[in-house]
């Protein structure tokens, strides 16, 4: 592959530029930047087309400022306070560094929409772009649930992006969606004296995690002010003053300022030019776990449109993956390392690795410690929580582990190198745990699931 050379931003709009690259990336979140900087080592020459802010959607609308505004909540600072310290933590909204990034390893940036136009090539501004290599990173966007009168809202509706750009704090807020996004914004504003009213129509949180999760986080909710009603159906929203009224299957309503979306998302893939390669948009795409869409061997997806999950150091590490296809020794895979999430409530919960539902009976075990059962519990005055740990029967290596309570989130490091590291449970036991820590509940786990293998 030819070697890259010095970039600047939107390089391409020069006539004379050669539009010839080794790798193209429609889409400029982290996941592009991490597959430049990878290709990069290789001498590939690659360009980037994004017509939004570069770096996506984490540092500016997500993870980052809700991360800020968690810790602020935490902290008990003023709405004012946690508003200027977010501005601060998302550099204003200004992506100047990501671009910086993205060109410090060689790759042009085109600040432009990008869509498909035959095998190995793309269309931006006009401009056709020739590259032996495409790969998909668009991300993804919010799914908009079939309730009436919902497109009537106008601004009285929030995304989770509106959300964390506005500096309004709604005085009662209605939050449609009790998965990640809902739970954490429930947190955020309920935390600074919003009422906040969150609506899901599942008929408990997180249903694919022990019931006992769930459980714990709804009471958490609740200590915190959020009126949590699980299993419900909105009929319709309306329009009523300045705010909104929701009204349930049952005739019940609620009426507060704003109603927040948080009802998940879906693969950004329309007009990605997908049928001049072959591709049904209503099909969605089919990425294998080596990052290459199927039936072609020179279009790849990452991040969120890739369909494996929404989280941005899965994308990242899919973007390694593909990094080594293209310029490596193909070997590595999207589940070749185990999948970690956090979600940052109080208490935050931690998932990794195989669930209760994904386990063969008898072939794993599963063994629970109770957070009120350390030491550091007492001291802090922790509340309540319980982490639970799969042992895989034969090899008596760890497989997942899931739980929730104060500081778990800080766990999640450890148990994915017990993990990834495949380390029989027998010698993890035998480790040595810095009294007193939450850490210590990881001694407990593995000591009884040590005695649980031992014995099976």
């Amino acid at each position: 592959m030819s070697r890259h050379q010095p970039a600047r931003d939107d390089e391409a709009a020069d006539d004379e530029f050669d539009r010839t690259f080794d790798v193209a990336v429609l889409g400029g979140g982290s996941a592009a930047t991490t597959l430049v900087a990878e290709v990069a080592t290789a001498g590939c020459r690659g360009v980037v087309f994004e017509p939004g802010r570069v770096g996506g959607e984490c540092p500016f609308v997500a993870c980052m400022p809700t991360k800020s505004m968690l810790h602020d909540v935490a902290a008990r600072q003023s709405w004012s306070n946690a508003i200027r310290r977010r501005s601060d933590v998302v550099e204003h909204l200004d992506d100047s560094q990501h671009a910086l990034d993205l060109q410090r390893h060689g790759a042009v940036l085109v600040r432009a929409s990008a869509r498909l136009a035959g095998e190995g090539a793309v269309e931006a501004d006009g401009r056709r772009y020739e590259a032996r290599h495409v790969v998909l990173a668009t991300g993804s966007e919010p799914v908009v649930p079939p309730i009436a009168g919902l497109d009537d809202l106008g601004d009285r509706c929030w995304t989770s992006a509106d959300a964390m750009v506005s500096e309004e704090r709604p005085t009662r807020l209605t939050i449609i969606g009790g998965g990640v996004i809902g739970c954490e914004l429930a947190t955020i504003f309920a935390g600074f004296g919003t009422e906040v009213h969150l609506l899901d129509i599942e008929p408990r949180a997180f249903p694919d995690l022990p019931r006992e999760i769930g459980q714990i986080l709804d009471d958490a909710l609740g200590v915190a002010g959020v009126r949590v009603r699980r299993g419900v159906t909105i009929e319709r929203v309306v329009r009523r003053g300045g705010g909104v009224r929701t009204t349930f299957d049952n005739g019940a309503t609620v009426e507060t300022d704003r109603i927040l979306v948080a009802t998940g998302t879906r693969p950004r893939i329309g007009d990605l030019g997908l049928e001049t390669v072959g591709l049904e948009i209503g099909e969605g795409l089919l990425v294998g776990l080596d990052g290459r869409i199927a039936g072609h061997q020179s279009l790849w997806a990452i991040g969120d449109v890739a369909g494996h999950g929404e989280y941005t150091h899965l994308a990242n590490h899919q973007a390694r993956v593909v990094a080594d296809a293209l310029v490596g020794d193909g070997t590595r895979r999207f589940d070749d390392v185990v999948l970690a999430a956090c979600v940052f409530t109080t208490p935050p919960i931690v998932t990794i690795g195989a669930r209760p539902a994904d386990t063969t009976p008898g072939k794993s075990v599963w063994v629970e410690a109770r957070l009120d059962e350390i030491p550091r519990a007492t001291t802090d005055e922790l509340g309540d929580g319980f982490l639970t740990i799969a042992v895989d029967r034969s090899t008596h290596a760890v497989v997942g582990a899931h739980g929730i309570g104060a500081r778990f989130d800080e766990l999640a490091a450890a148990l994915v190198t017990a993990i990834d590291g495949r380390i029989p449970v027998e010698q993890l036991a035998r480790s040595m745990w810095p009294f007193p820590t939450v850490g210590e509940i990881l001694g407990l786990v593995y000591s009884r699931a040590a005695a649980s293998s031992s014995g099976s």
